[in-house]
């Protein structure tokens, strides 16, 4: 699928996660139909570098010291 229409794809349909950094980066995670997307930002460009789609949640843990779980623990 090109990249355009995967885009496309996670903003209309994909359930937005969280965001991290990675060097020069912007990382936003998305999940979509069982598994999980990043969209690289490069930030000094403003525009995306890449999409890496995955299935496990093996590359989740840089995203989990951002969520929030306060309110589904009480």
């Amino acid at each position: 699928m090109p990249e355009k229409e995967k885009t496309s794809l996670l903003y209309e349909q994909g359930v937005y996660i969280g965001k991290r950094r990675q060097g020069n980066s912007v990382v936003l995670l998305y999940q979509l139909n069982g598994f999980y997307a990043e969209v690289f930002y490069r930030t000094y460009r403003r525009e995306i570098d890449r999409i890496s789609c995955f299935s496990g949640t093996a590359r989740l843990d840089p995203y989990l010291t951002a969520i929030d779980v306060e309110s589904l623990v009480t």
